[in-house]
């Protein structure tokens, strides 16, 4: 009656998908019957480990669609949960960032101590890496896995992963707002789900509100997004839903929701004997010193008393659902010695309980995580027997966080459930799942960045796809693989930049005109992660000149409300104003940043000076922040990014000393540090008119010394800490790149012929360094500019000796293809 009864009320699109699967096991059985009866190869396969099932796939079609089917997936859980009762979990989980700052590792280690030594062990085995995953933000939300599927939470990109360990499926993300979630399963319709209890949003009116979403990993495409819960959360509980979310997020706690996944309503659980009964749970952001745990398939609440006075976690089971019957089941005391870690550490929890192979007596799973000093992290696993009260420490991990303002991570450990259970599909699999979607992403690849980003909406499926990560990474691996320097030129634009970019080859074909001339001078930075910074004296923009994304910033320096007394600026192709701008890249929150050093004021004969620093972070509409000056003051030329960090070089006419030095900024730790010189950089005074800068080449931070005396350019390259003499640029035979009238930069170097792009501002061309001759690619006076044309009486163009130029028609920029760029709007709750 019962089966009749789901099949009355299940949906008809489940009824047909059943229907199939049955039609599908007949011919695999079948298929499988020649030699051996079909009951007989079922009974041995769904007793295999996950590794042997996947090998043995490879045996013949019919195999391969037997052990695929979602009822040979039933079968092998319900025989994993049986050998589960007389055999302990194969082994324990843990994350951990990587060295990159952008990605995630996944180990295993078995519930014991080192063999060799018996000692707690520091490492276990990789199963996989999760790039895009930033790991100092990364927590485990299920400790115990839901059908073998763990779930994971990125607190800074707010997005949960999915993963199976058994298998190292790739995970899927699902980006979120801040909330509380867990993992369950929907067994009418062999779903996994992702249930989340929300707060109020700051963009809705009522910021009381509570609401509970649900995103179904296995759903149809056009179903793949968060939506309302079916009856989402009784009036009568949002005081409580709310207190636990609060809870959860503060206290970094797993949030274990009481709804049935089947029908996703709402029930409410008696509550234990030591809470006061009609009494919600305290609002305030600290902890209650509790929390919800599955051991042995039951709900469990642990109660941690070490913040009241008494060294004891106090294990509470709830007998029965129905009459919320809870039986204090065990009484943990930390008292003694060995018990020191568990007592002092920042974030303690109980994750479940398991029998080790010598023994059926069962012990308790402690995990604990203490910020020890700076950005140093201590994660602990510890056994409890609650029989003999002996407490083990079986791994002992510290850990190096990237960022040490971040807090005491949570939680990051599991067990790992074997199992078939299958990943959803990620958005970009989805879209490549035909092979004409796979020639359709082929194609994509190929085409201009605007193309490609108009292409977006000609349908969901190639939304999904071109707005995904790693079609972007892959866009931008395909398009720059040869690592050639591409130029455009910045132009004059009727828009609301004043500007705009122009392929190079199209400026040298047409002859330019009024409208294409710029009145504005600019200043652009080399690419950084595919954008670039175009800065003019009162603004900065955040440019991608492949696709047209723009994003403008206020100039940072006035912002900060000082008086300036300045001297007239030095007046040349790569100065803007009194402020010195450069682009850097937050490896942890994948977002660009503005660091902007503007002087108030400098006075070259007393060598004293006024400056200030401030960042801005690009993916945010918030003002500047204000941040530590250099040590040493900088020069007016432009700073090099390498690496993640942004290096100048030093004004030695201003300050104490008269050494030149290079001043470096480390994002990641948001500091200013020093940089020696070459040895062979002669002590700067007022009779040499060398000057020095920094440059980037082929990913190596360079220092320049310009030599007009001798016109030439000294390049070294600083790599492995060493200095190393590079390239020396003769000039004596180029006319129009003196360094008697003109500042010469070394922009790139062509990686098959060495040739190296030199730009003046007024000129750029390749240097043969073999034939020390220069090809010139563009020229200012290729501009025909007649003063009789009353149109081009503002330009009044010098000759290409004079090196004072005011007005700079066109502007050399370098550019990588790429589609990155951020968006305009808060991105919604669902997944396109």
């Amino acid at each position: 009656m019962r089966r009749s009864r789901e099949e009355d009320i299940m949906p008809r699109e489940v009824s047909e998908r059943r229907r199939r699967r049955r039609e599908h096991m007949a011919t695999a059985r079948d298929d499988c019957g020649a030699s051996l009866p079909y009951e007989m190869i079922i009974e041995v396969l769904q007793w295999l480990p996950v590794k042997s099932v996947f090998r043995f796939k490879a045996v013949c079609r019919s195999w391969a669609a037997l052990l695929s089917s979602n009822e040979f997936r039933r079968l092998h859980m319900s025989a994993a949960k049986a050998a589960k009762r007389r055999t302990p979990p194969a082994k324990l989980l843990y994350i951990s960032p990587t060295a990159t700052f952008d990605s995630t590792t996944v180990y295993s280690c078995p519930f014991s101590p080192s063999s060799s030594s018996c000692r707690p062990r520091d490492h276990g085995d990789l199963l996989f890496t999760i790039d895009g995953a930033r790991g100092n933000y990364v927590e485990i939300v299920t400790p115990a896995p839901c059908n073998g599927l763990t779930l994971l939470y990125d607190a800074l990109d707010t997005a949960y992963y999915i993963c199976n360990a058994a298998t190292r499926l790739p995970p899927s993300t699902s980006v979120v707002c801040s909330s509380s979630a867990g993992l369950g399963f929907d067994a009418l319709t062999d779903e996994h789900k992702v249930v989340r209890l929300m707060n109020g949003m700051f963009y809705q009116k009522d910021l009381d509100s509570v609401r509970c979403e649900v995103y179904t990993t296995g759903g149809p495409f056009m179903d793949r997004c968060w939506r309302p819960a079916a009856r989402g959360v009784p009036s009568s509980l949002h005081k409580f839903a709310r207190a636990a979310v609060r809870n959860a997020s503060v206290n970094y706690l797993p949030c274990l929701p009481t709804v049935a996944c089947t029908d996703e309503t709402f029930t409410c659980l008696r509550s234990p004997p030591f809470w006061v009964p009609g009494t919600p749970p305290t609002s305030r952001c600290s902890s209650s010193g509790e929390q919800l745990v599955e051991i042995d398939d039951q709900l469990c609440l642990v109660r941690n008393r070490i913040p009241h006075g008494s060294n004891t976690l106090e294990i509470w089971k709830l007998l029965d659902y129905s009459s919320g019957d809870w039986l204090l089941d065990h009484r943990i005391n930390l008292s003694g010695h060995l018990a020191t870690n568990l007592r002092q550490s920042q974030i303690l929890r109980v994750i479940g309980s398991f029998c080790s192979y010598r023994s059926p007596r069962k012990k308790i799973i402690i995990t604990t995580s203490t910020h020890k000093i700076f950005d140093k992290y201590q994660k602990m696993v510890h056994t409890y027997d609650p029989r003999s009260e002996a407490l083990e420490t079986i791994l002992s991990i510290t850990e190096t966080h990237s960022t040490p303002q971040y807090g005491c991570p949570s939680s990051r450990f599991s067990f790992v459930q074997e199992t078939l259970a299958p990943v959803h599909t990620t958005d970009e699999e989805i879209a490549l799942s035909s092979d004409l979607a796979k020639a359709t992403r082929e194609v994509l690849l190929r085409l201009p960045a605007k193309s490609a980003i108009q292409s977006k909406f000609v349908c969901k499926q190639w939304f999904r796809l071109i707005e995904s990560k790693n079609f972007i990474q892959s866009y931008f691996q395909h398009k720059n693989i040869d690592r050639r320097p591409k130029v455009m030129l910045v132009v004059k634009s009727t828009g609301r930049l004043g500007f705009s970019f122009a392929p190079l080859n199209k400026c040298l074909q047409e002859a330019p005109s009024h409208s294409t001339l710029l009145d504005t001078k600019v200043v652009c930075s080399k690419p950084c992660h595919g954008l670039n910074l175009v800065s003019t004296e009162t603004k900065d923009y955040l440019c991608n000149p492949c696709t047209g994304f723009y994003r403008g910033y206020s100039n940072l320096g006035p912002d900060l409300h000082r008086p300036s007394r300045m001297p007239k600026a030095e007046d040349h192709a790569f100065t803007v104003g009194n402020k010195n701008v450069g682009l850097t890249f937050d490896p942890t929150t994948r977002q660009h940043v503005i660091v902007e050093i503007f002087y108030h004021w400098k006075d070259f004969k007393s060598r004293q000076y006024d400056l200030t620093c401030a960042l801005h972070w690009c993916n945010s509409w918030s003002a500047a922040q204000e941040n530590s000056v250099p040590p040493l003051p900088v020069n007016d030329m432009p700073p090099a990014y390498v690496e993640g960090i942004l290096y100048w070089m030093n004004e030695p006419r201003l300050g104490q000393s008269c050494e030149w030095a290079i001043v470096s900024f480390n994002l990641a730790t948001n500091t200013f540090d020093v940089v020696s010189c070459p040895s062979w950089f002669a002590r700067w005074n007022s009779r040499n008119r060398c000057h020095a800068f920094v440059v980037e080449l082929e990913g190596v931070l360079c220092a320049v010394l310009a030599d007009p005396a001798a016109d030439k350019l000294d390049v070294w390259k600083l790599e492995h800490g060493q200095w190393g003499r590079s390239y020396t640029i003769h000039l004596e035979a180029c006319p129009g790149y003196s360094l008697k009238t003109s500042v010469v930069v070394p922009l790139a170097v062509d990686p098959d012929h060495g040739r190296i792009l030199l730009n003046t501002g007024r000129k750029i061309g390749l240097y043969d360094p073999v034939e020390q001759t220069i090809q010139n690619l563009y020229s200012l006076d290729q501009v025909p500019a007649s003063r009789s044309n009353p149109h081009l009486k503002f330009l009044d163009m010098p000759s290409t000796s004079s090196r004072n130029s005011s007005t700079i028609p066109f502007v050399p920029i370098l550019y990588e293809e790429s589609l990155a760029g951020y968006s305009f709007v808060r991105k919604a709750n669902c997944l396109w």
